[in-house]
Formats: structure tokens, C-alpha cells, sequence
């Protein structure tokens, strides 16, 4: 963009960031998810204390984020609002890619300001915290539109930035983005050779270089061994989605389970009517054979289209709450932007927005107020309580969880304040294992994480699992390696952590059990075997 660009879009450029910061900052900052809402916070921050993820712990997605929201916690400081601050910067830049993005193709300053204001709204806010999810789909979205704009505009640069975000979408999260890579490549094959247009795809080719050529230095640089990576990164996560998609014993959930009406239909609805009319609309302008210099916007149609049904196809294998509400004003934006081609009446152009606007309240209210993503939809948010009384570090979240704590708060800070003092006094080298992923940065304390999360089958092997072995012999040498006398099992609900479950991985180990509160808290120091 030049001065000149930013001077005419200065009021729509401030609103938009603004609200998206705003909307996102109240979002995230009201109620708690443990295994969701901290699963990038002491990871960030273990960086900083020099543990390093793949090659110190155990986290099979969400690479990008971790590495981001530790240059957060570098420059804004180790404490939660840096952590919200992060989605919220991410918040606006989707929704500011948005904007520029249909102003380019065309669309009218007043309406991109809308559809803009619609996915600040739908995009982060669901979750309100940094979430690999959102990372992966945030820049998948950013890589059509970055396809978008290179074709229409024959911009070198968009072409070499192209594969960069490409590339950032993928060490986010493997899906939805490889999905997405698979089809732009395509795509850009497609085009190139079509339209002969090679010094465009030197750019795109020197951009593919460049971030495969940083990668590998981060490697290097961060003596991250390429087989964990490997294993971690691509490996297991292919038996986890591989199992969703045969519907295998061990899953978490299968496809065939979200095979039906209220899952297809139903809770996609707003989304399918703007995908149905832009597939309509673009059969329309194909058969009608469309003006030659207006043949871009098919093939743009088209990618978003397909892209839409990977989108769609991501979330069910995912079993996931839906967070791809902001597929709705991006459709409606596309569809929009047809109907302005074909000088079509405006009340159907109306008829876009007044469903944008039903759905984009529907949604705010569900996700945004209610806490729907977190699981908080069904609870009394008014009886959140300062997590500040945790720590000062956790100022301005506001602390309530769903299933037993959600009608006393209090005692849940009560027996997470007990844990924190337990660990204070405990100057041995210890592990933690807890979903509460936020004891490193409140204790200031490297607590030598083993995992992301702890749950059976879709986050790290388990028994039986056929990388079982590489597993417990990567949690050992970890062991090994940070002198560690003792483990601590702090659970969120119930059994969640029982040590019966976790001492399988350590099983030339010997350990002395203390268990604290039933069920709850416990410790067991490592001895020598008899």
C-alpha cells in the first residue's frame, strides 16, 4: 500500500482496528477453558526460559504460535494481557486483510467497512486467546486472498509473500491449511502455465526458497532434531486424523459420527446459503460466457468455493466447537462482489447484508458473550471472579470454568493457590503435568513441560499406539536430561490426571506417591528401584 492508499482508507483503517482489538480484548479476557486457554501460555514462556518445543516438549501443532506468543511475552512482558494481545493483533489483521482485499476486487469502501467489522466479529473473539486453530485458519484465509490480489494485480511481491503465509498457515496447525496449500498450488500451476506468466512465478518460486531456507536455520539454530519433527509435526498427527476419517476404534470421534442433518446442515446454515448462491452465481456467469477481461474472478470463485468445503470439512473431522463462522461475511463479501459484476438489483444486495448482520449478532452473542467455545454457554458468567487473586500476572481475565467449579469459583482458585504454594516450596527439579498451563509463568519457574495437552490418543501416543516407543523414550530422555526428582499431577476435573495412567511412560522408574487431594493433587518422587 502507498500514503496515498492509507490517507483515503484512514477512518475505515482505525475503526476496523479498534474495534477488532476491542471486541477481541472483552472476548478473551472473560472466562476459562484450561486445556484451550492455556494451551499456548507456559509454552510461550518456556521458551524464553530456553526449552524449545518439538525437541523439549511434546506439542504436534501449533509450532508458529508458540514461537509468536514468546516474542509477545519478550516484548510486552510474561503476563496474560500480552497473551490476549496477541489474538487481538491477529483479530485485526484478518479483518484488515479483509477490507483491502475487497476494495481491491473492486467492492465499494462502505461494504468491505461491513463484511470487514463481521469477521472481526466471527473470527478470533470465538476463542479469544491465541489458539492454533485460529492461526491455521486466519492465514489459510490470508493465503486466497493473497492469490486473489496476485492474480488480479500481477504483484511480484504478493507472489513472493504468497508461500511465506503458506508455509506460517502450515506451522500453525497441519489442517485446515494443508488442505488449503494443496488446492492454491494447484491453483497457481494452473495459472501460470495457462497465462505464461513466468516472471510472476519466479517470484512465487524465490518466496518458496526463502521461508524453506529460514525454516531450516530455525532448525538448526534451535538444535530442533528433523526426525522429532518429523514424528511430532507430521507423523503422528496423520494417525490421529487418519483414525477421524476411518472411523477407527481409538478416535476421539469419527466422520461418520458428524454425518448427519444438524451437523451438516444445521449448524453451517448461514454458511451454505451464501456458498449455494455464489456457486449459482458463478455456474451463471460461466455458461454465460463471461467477458474475457472478468475471467479471474471465475477461477477466484472457484478457490473460495472449494476452499469453503475443505473449511467445512476441517471443522467436522475436527469435532471441535465451530470457530469458521467468519466464512460467512467473507462468502457474503465474494458474492457481493459478483453481484456489483452483473449489475444485479439492489435488494438482493441487501438481502446479503441483512443476513450478515442477523447472523453475525446470532453469533456474537453465542460465542462472544455466552462463551459457547469454551463451554461456557450454559453458565452464570456474572460469578467470574479477578483471576489477579491468583496473581497479578493474570490480571483482566476474569475466572470461571465449566463442570464443577462453575458455581464457586472461589474454591478453585482455593485449590489451584494450594497447588502454586506447593510448588513455590518444592526447590527440587520437578514436572508438571496439568492442564492449569500457566504455573511456569506465575512461579517465574522452568517446569520442564512434557506435553501441550494430556489427552488420551489425539495428543500424544499412548499405549498400543505404534509410536508409543518413540514417545516414552523422548519423555525420558527429557527426564533424564533436566535431573527431574519429582512429578506433580495437578487435575482440572476429577481423575483427569491419574498417575496409574501416566507412570506407563516411566516404566524403569521407581516412585514414592503422595497424594494430596484425592483425585485432585498428588506428587511422586523418583527413587531408586530395589
Amino acid at each position: 500500500m502507498n500514503l496515498k492508499i492509507l490517507k483515503s482508507n484512514f477512518l475505515y483503517i482505525a475503526f476496523i482496528g479498534i474495534f477488532a482489538f476491542l471486541i477481541n480484548w472483552m472476548s478473551g479476557n472473560l472466562g476459562v477453558m484450561p486445556i484451550d486457554t492455556f494451551a499456548f501460555f507456559d509454552t510461550g514462556f518456556s521458551i524464553l526460559k530456553g526449552k524449545y518445543p518439538i525437541r523439549d516438549f511434546w506439542i504436534f501443532q501449533g509450532l508458529f504460535v508458540d514461537y509468536l506468543q514468546a516474542l509477545f511475552f519478550l516484548i510486552l512482558g510474561s503476563k496474560w494481557s500480552s497473551y490476549v494481545i496477541h489474538a487481538c493483533l491477529f483479530n485485526i489483521l484478518i479483518s484488515l486483510v479483509t477490507y483491502f482485499t475487497f476494495t481491491n476486487l473492486n467492492l465499494s469502501k462502505f461494504y468491505s467497512f461491513l463484511y470487514a467489522l463481521s469477521v472481526a466479529t466471527l473470527c478470533y473473539p470465538v476463542s479469544g486467546t491465541p489458539f492454533a486453530y485460529q492461526h491455521s485458519f486466519i492465514l489459510s484465509l490470508i493465503s486466497i486472498f493473497l492469490i486473489c490480489l496476485a492474480i488480479k494485480k500481477q504483484s511480484n511481491i504478493l507472489w513472493f509473500l504468497l508461500p511465506v503465509v503458506m508455509v506460517l498457515a502450515f506451522l500453525s496447525q497441519q489442517t485446515p491449511s494443508s488442505y488449503i496449500n494443496l488446492v492454491l498450488i494447484i491453483v497457481i500451476f494452473y495459472y501460470f502455465f495457462t497465462k505464461k506468466n513466468f516472471n510472476n512465478f519466479k517470484f512465487f518460486i524465490s518466496g518458496s526458497f526463502f521461508i524453506l531456507f529460514c525454516f531450516a536455520i530455525f532448525l538448526i539454530i534451535s538444535k530442533t532434531p528433523l526426525k522429532d519433527f518429523v514424528y511430532q509435526y507430521i507423523l503422528f498427527p496423520l494417525t490421529v486424523g487418519g483414525a477421524r476419517i476411518t472411523d477407527d476404534q481409538s478416535a476421539f470421534t469419527s466422520l461418520v459420527d458428524q454425518l448427519n442433518f444438524n451437523r451438516l446442515i444445521g449448524d453451517f446454515k448461514f454458511i451454505h446459503v451464501f456458498l449455494v448462491l455464489l456457486i449459482f452465481v458463478t455456474l451463471k456467469n460461466t455458461f454465460n460466457k463471461f467477458k474475457k477481461t472478468d475471467n479471474y474472478l471465475i477461477l477466484i470463485n472457484s478457490l473460495v468455493i472449494v476452499s469453503t468445503f475443505l473449511f467445512i470439512f476441517h471443522q467436522l473431522i475436527t469435532a471441535n466447537q465451530i470457530f469458521i463462522f467468519a466464512l460467512i461475511p467473507i462468502l457474503a463479501g465474494f458474492l457481493h462482489i459478483n453481484l456489483d459484476t452483473i449489475n444485479s438489483k439492489y435488494y438482493f444486495k441487501l438481502f446479503v447484508i441483512i443476513v450478515v448482520a442477523i447472523s453475525t449478532i446470532k453469533y456474537h452473542y453465542r460465542f462472544n458473550l455466552d462463551r459457547k467455545f469454551m463451554d461456557l454457554e450454559n453458565i452464570n458468567l456474572e460469578k467470574a471472579i479477578p483471576a489477579s487473586e491468583l496473581s497479578f500476572k493474570l490480571k483482566n481475565l476474569k475466572w470461571i470454568t465449566p463442570l464443577e467449579y462453575s458455581k464457586n469459583p472461589n474454591k478453585e482458585l482455593l485449590f489451584i493457590n494450594e497447588a502454586i504454594e506447593l510448588l513455590r516450596k518444592d526447590e527440587r527439579k520437578k514436572v508438571v503435568i496439568t492442564h492449569y498451563q500457566f504455573f511456569s509463568l506465575v512461579l517465574d519457574e522452568d517446569l520442564n513441560i512434557l506435553n501441550r495437552w494430556y489427552l488420551d490418543h489425539n495428543t500424544h501416543p499412548t499405549e498400543n499406539h505404534k509410536y508409543f516407543n518413540y514417545y516414552k523414550d523422548f519423555v525420558n530422555k527429557n527426564l533424564e536430561k533436566n535431573n527431574i526428582k519429582v512429578i506433580y499431577l495437578v487435575s482440572f476435573t476429577e481423575k483427569e490426571m491419574e498417575f496409574d495412567r501416566i507412570k506407563i511412560y516411566f516404566p524403569e522408574k521407581c516412585f514414592k506417591n503422595n497424594f494430596l487431594v484425592k483425585n485432585k493433587l498428588s506428587f511422586h518422587e523418583i527413587k531408586d528401584c530395589d
